[in-house]
């Protein structure tokens, strides 16, 4: 798919997502969406300020995959994090798109290949533990009950075997989100 059709393709996403899942008001969000919500909008600035450039620079050095060198810039959350962007940047430049995570992977079940060669694609959003997270935060963290902990999914794909993710443990209790563990599982592609 080229980049027109890439592009095409992604605003007919972000309408279905605004018809069927509208961005909230920030005021209507839970105490702890808010938390994700910071938390979400802190790691978008900080990932397009000091690690998209250096995505950048690796991807142009990488001539021989033949990537564009001015990609689509593909952000995926949850409602938190949309919330969170659309304070941060209120009307993105075409070329940024914001998609709930989950309406992004039904799309990229849909494609037959990807090289990303037209688009860099960066996730932030929290997620229900998995069950071999939740063994060792037991173990690390017993006083913690498991109804209160949290997974913050991040990552970054930005070409065929080119990315990194991390999942990082977090504490909800009740009041305020809490870091308990940067990195429960990471890794690169």
């Amino acid at each position: 798919m080229n980049k027109q059709d890439l592009l095409n393709s992604f605003k007919s996403l972000i309408k279905e997502q605004s018809e069927s899942h509208p961005i909230p008001d920030r005021k209507s969000l839970s105490a702890e969406e808010e938390w994700q919500c910071q938390i979400i909008g802190g790691d978008f600035i900080t990932w397009t300020q000091k690690h998209l450039p250096e995505i950048l620079k690796e991807r142009m050095a990488l001539k021989a995959m033949n990537f564009d060198q001015e990609p689509l810039i593909i952000f995926t959350t949850s409602t938190p994090g949309l919330v969170a962007l659309k304070e941060i940047m209120p009307k993105p430049p075409e070329e940024i798109i914001f998609l709930l995570h989950s309406d992004f992977e039904k799309w990229d079940q849909q494609q037959s290949s990807d090289s990303y060669t037209s688009y860099i694609h960066h996730w932030s959003y929290f997620q229900d533990i998995k069950k071999e997270q939740l063994e060792l935060a037991k173990k690390l963290y017993s006083s913690v009950p498991e109804n209160e902990l949290r997974i913050h999914n991040r990552g970054d794909l930005w070409g065929e075997n080119c990315g990194t993710f991390g999942e990082h443990l977090w504490h909800w209790n009740g009041d305020k989100m809490v870091l308990l563990l940067e990195e429960i599982s990471h890794g690169v592609y």
